[in-house]
This record gives C-alpha cells, structure tokens and sequence, in this order.
C-alpha cells in the first residue's frame, strides 16, 4: 500500500476591505472637512498676516506658470521640485480670476496643504479602525496626529509636508492591511501611494525601498513556511515587484521627462537649482567640518523636540511586539524610520538643510506604532488587558507633550529656524515682523512688483529667474510683462535683451542661492557695474539697508548701427 502525504492546505485569506458603514462613512467625511476647515482656516490667517514660507510659494508659481505664464505649458511645473504639490493646485488657479488671493497670496497652497493634511487624519483614524482598538485609543490616536502644533502647521501652510504625509500614511495602510489580507491589491495600492509619493518628495524612495524589503522579507518567511523554499523565493520577489514597480516607474518617467523637455534627467539632484548646488551655495555643514557631536545635538534636538516620549513609545512597542511575536510594527517602522534614518545621515553628510520640518515623520510613526500594537484578541487575557491600558496611558502622554513640547521647539530659533517666525505672528509687539525674512522678504516683493506694474509696461519686458523671486510673479497684476524662466524665449530675451524689446532685468545680490540665478551665471558683473548693457535704476534694500534686488534698465539699440569695421 502507498502512503501519500499531503501538505497541510493554506488558510485562506479574503483580500477584502473591513466592512465599512455608511455612518462610518459620514463620519470619515465629517473628520475631513473638520480637518480641511480647521487647517484652512489657520493658512489663510497666516498668509494674510504675511508668514508665508517661500518654498511654497515656489511650488505655488510652479503651478501658476503652467496655465498663466506667457508660454502656458505643463512642462512650465519644473523639475526642480517634484511636481505633485504644484499639480495639486493648477485646476485652482484660474478661479483666482474671481478670487484673486488665490494666486496673489498663494492661497491655493493653503488649499492643497490643508486637503492632504485632513486626509492624513482620516487614514489615521482608518488605520486605528483596522487594529480595532478600543475608541478611548482610536481618538486619543488621531487627536495626537491631528493637534501636533507641526501637523496642524505644515498643513495650513501650503508647503509639501502634508502631501507627503498623506501618500506615506496610505502605503502604511495597504501595507498593514496586506499583512493582515494577504490580498495582492493592497500591494498595488501601496505601490501607487509610493509612485506618487516620489511625485511629492525624492525621499519616497527610501521609503519603498525599505518598505520593498520589509514585504519580501515576510513573504518568503510565510511561503516558506507553508510550502517550500522555492515558493518563498518565488512569492518574495513577486510580492517585491508588486509594491516596487510604480514607484520605479515614477522616477523613470518622470526622469524621461525631464530629459524631453528640459535636457536634463535628474533636475532635482543635478540642475543648477537642483539640492546640490542649492546646499553648496548656502554653505551647509557636515560631520567633515563641524565633527559629529554638534550635529548629533542638532538632530536630538529635533527628535526629541517633536516628540518627547519618542524612545519611551519604541520601547513599549518592541517589547510587546517580541513578547506577542507579532512583526506587523515592521511597517511603520519601516516607511517612516527609513525617511526619518535618511534625514538624520544627511545631515552629517552634511546634504541637506536639516529643517525641523524634515522630522515632521515621527509624529505618524509613533501614533501608528501604538495603534498596531493593541492586542486583537476578544476577549483579552489579563496580561493584554495591561497592555492596553498602558498603550492608551501612552497615546494620551504623547498627545499632551506634543502640544507644550513641540510648539516651544517650534519657537526655538536654533531647532524651528522656519517656524520660530510664528512668535511674530502671535506676538507682533514683542517679535516685530520686520524681524523674521518670512514678513520682510515677501513685504520687500510685493513693493518692488508694484513698482513694475505701476510702469504700463509691455508684455515680456522684464527678465527675471522666478527660482527663488516667485513670489513676485504670484503677486503682479500683471504677470505677462514678466519673461520667466519656464517662458520658451527666456534665454533668447536674456542673451540679447535690447534686440528683443526687454526693457528691465531684475537681478538678485549674487550671495548665498543668489548665486545660481540665471541672471547672475550670465552677467556675472551685472550686479557691479551693469556688464554693459543697463543702467542701474534701483536698488531694493531690506529692512536693515542691506541691498536684496536690482533692478537695471536695459540700454535702447541704436536705430542705426554703424557698419562693422573693415
């Protein structure tokens, strides 16, 4: 007689989603337009009062020159920045024909930040929902996202955070999802979260790839175990290929674009504007220079500046994540520990700005991370019923420091160097505006812009490299008198400005990011002397005197040349 053995059957899993109710819907869109409202509100305030971040304000004109500059082109987004931020807020620009804020003010930023930020806090509470964790926790948990003083920024202020919190938030998702499912569709779906993240910030790749590793690690560990070796080899790369391909697909397309319409491949690495040249002419710092303790101090200041009980958090879910022998905070930690890993090793690189924004990251991983850990069984034993108390304790602790913590950081001039200018905002009297580049340096645009309009100049007569000055093209009511870097005759109109019709050039001090306006590379002595072709008609000075534009008026062509010499 033969005896076949036969390998016990695989549970099976359905891929689908958790039944959601129709309240439950509503629910999540009433967290939303809470959470839209509630951030909008806050933008607007801030940028009527003038605390406008000019990265924003960039992302904004990128996408204002796509359907307004004199050459409207989608190509006119840049591929300096990534693009999605600028995309985001393109069908909103031609509104400002009836509400003019939304371009002059960049309030469609305001409108895109707050959206993707709100959405954020609904994949929180998406995110509890799934772990099924006790409401107390649920709520504690989005409260501690929603009200982090720099969550509640960063998504007020039209700058690229929220979206990138947003699209890392919706992978975690589908990835805990898929650890739970098995279902190949949440693969696709983090996938596609990351594709877009690379469309938001260049750091989405860390991302994936960590994220990338963390699935093949436990789909050849699970298949492995089931059935063979061979099949977990087989089903690691294939799970692996799943969550890669759109975010490789992102980058090469998005690089075969850059190379079709602007020559180059990886403009936000290797353009003149690109964060090499960016960092090289601000003078930032590594470990080479400085040692490594300085920069380790600037870095704990800043993670622990976001959020105190960030070691104590990590702790309590490791521990509970080994004594349960449950691996799914790899997630988490995985997509916002790669990213926050990343920023930590280029700042003693001595590569990036080391913004206390870019460790912004932590706040969703800590609150994801005790939300994951909550113990799923019905009913639970006594031991779990202490984890939970404690894993609450914890949401509510991390909800409470964040508040006074983070917010005093933020005001901190050597940890919030971007955000400290919100004393100036709450505190006029005490913190003069005029104090804080933020207020002066849009104060000092809009001034010299209304010169520009007041002149009834003709269209395209004014070269300027808006990489840095957008906010001047943002706030003219007149933009078509200005030829911008985008325009397709921008470098014929700054070769030879008098035979074609330009009649100013405005150019920038030729210090610091200064240094890589376009102006500036072509006429290295325009600033001193006029390189010859114009006469200097204004200085701009900011508040301390110190000169931050000129602005030269480009020399007429004779009406008749003399003949060339023999």
């Amino acid at each position: 007689m033969t005896t076949t053995l036969v390998r016990p059957a695989e549970k099976h899993h359905t891929p689908v989603e958790p039944e959601v109710t129709s309240s439950g819907r509503r629910a999540g869109w009433l967290l939303f337009l809470v959470g839209f409202i509630g951030y909008g509100a806050l933008g607007y305030y801030l940028f009527k009062v003038g605390y406008i971040n000019p990265d924003a304000t960039s992302r904004t004109g990128n996408a204002g020159y796509t359907v307004m500059s004199r050459y409207p082109h989608l190509g006119a987004v840049g591929f300096v920045w990534n693009p999605l931020p600028s995309f985001a807020q393109i069908p909103l620009m031609p509104l400002s024909h009836w509400w003019p804020e939304l371009k002059t003010l960049g309030l469609t930023g305001v409108i895109q930040s707050a959206a993707f930020m709100a959405g954020a806090v609904v994949l929180i509470r998406r995110i509890a929902l799934d772990a099924n964790v006790s409401t107390l926790l649920r709520w504690t948990g989005i409260l501690a996202f929603a009200l982090n003083p720099m969550v509640m920024l960063y998504g007020a202020n039209g700058m690229s955070e929220a979206a990138f919190l947003f699209v890392l938030l919706w992978a975690c998702r589908r990835l805990l999802q898929w650890r739970r499912t098995h279902g190949a569709l949440d693969l696709f779906w983090a996938g596609t979260a990351f594709g877009l993240g690379y469309l938001v910030r260049y750091e989405a790749l860390i991302a994936a790839a960590a994220a990338t590793v963390v699935v093949m690690v436990y789909s050849f560990r699970r298949h492995q175990r089931l059935t063979s070796w061979r099949s977990g080899v087989q089903h690691s790369w294939h799970d692996g290929v799943v969550v890669s391909f759109p975010v490789i697909a992102a980058f090469a397309l998005w690089a075969l674009a850059g190379w079709l319409l602007d020559a180059s491949l990886l403009a936000q690495f290797t353009s003149q504007y690109g964060n090499s040249a960016q960092i090289e002419a601000s003078g930032v710092v590594g470990a080479d220079d400085v040692g490594f303790i300085p920069l380790l101090k600037v870095i704990a200041q800043s993670v622990f500046g976001i959020q105190p009980l960030v070691a104590v958090v990590l702790i309590a879910v490791v521990v509970a994540a080994f004594l349960r022998r449950r691996s799914i905070p790899a997630v988490p930690l995985a997509i916002f520990g790669s990213v926050l890993t990343f920023q930590c090793v280029a700042i003693l690189l001595g590569s990036t700005f080391g913004w206390f924004r870019f460790f912004i990251v932590l706040v969703p991983m800590l609150v994801v991370l005790l939300l994951v850990a909550w113990p799923e069984s019905e009913p639970p034993s006594r031991p779990e019923k202490y984890w939970r108390v404690g894993l609450s304790g914890l949401m509510i602790g991390v909800l409470l420091t964040s508040l006074p913590v983070t917010w005093k950081s933020m005001l901190d001039p050597s940890i919030g160097k971007e955000e400290f200018g919100l004393r100036s905002v709450f505190w006029p009297e005490q913190y003069p505006r005029d104090k804080f580049w933020f207020f002066w340096s849009g104060e000092v645009a809009e001034n010299t812009v209304r010169w520009f309009d007041s002149q009834n100049l003709p269209t395209g007569s004014v070269v300027i490299d808006t990489f840095g000055l957008a906010r001047m093209w943002l706030a003219s009511e007149r933009p078509d008198q200005f030829v911008v870097r985008s325009d397709y005759d921008f470098f014929d109109k700054l070769n030879n400005p008098a035979e074609m019709g330009v009649k100013y050039i405005l150019v920038p001090r030729p210090m610091g990011l200064g240094k890589l306006d376009a102006v500036n590379i072509r006429y290295p002595t325009l600033w001193n002397t006029g390189a010859g072709i114009g006469t200097l008609v204004m200085t701009v000075t900011g508040p301390t005197g110190g000169p931050q534009f000129r602005i030269f008026r480009i020399h007429d062509r004779p009406a008749n040349p003399p003949p060339p010499k023999p």
